[in-house]
């Protein structure tokens, strides 16, 4: 269930994440959600050492690489990729709330 919240950016963020929604054609709350849970997965991996993603980071590394990541895997494989990287998130934070496993 997606929440409807006002933020503010400053220009040269919301330029970027403008800028970044462009190039791999995804909307702009789409780009700002991407960027919030693979913040979060990094903070996690920061914060728990041995946390591990049940994700491939290189799957997304690959795919960030790619200018046109819908078109270059294909709208159902980018959405399947969005919800594993929105699973792994949910879990993380589950982590960081202590409904998970112990640091």
């Amino acid at each position: 269930m997606l929440k409807r919240y006002q933020i503010l950016l400053n220009d040269w963020q919301a330029e970027h994440y403008r800028m970044i929604s462009e190039k791999y054609d995804v909307s702009f709350s789409e780009m700002i959600r991407m960027a919030l849970c693979m913040d979060i997965l990094n903070a996690t991996k920061v914060i728990f050492p041995k946390y591990r993603w049940k994700i491939s980071k290189k799957l997304i590394e690959n795919a960030m690489k790619n200018r046109d990541i819908v078109g270059s895997i294909g709208a159902e494989k980018f959405h399947r990729l969005l919800s594993q990287i929105y699973f792994e998130t949910r879990k993380a934070t589950e982590l960081w709330h202590g409904k998970g496993a112990k640091k």
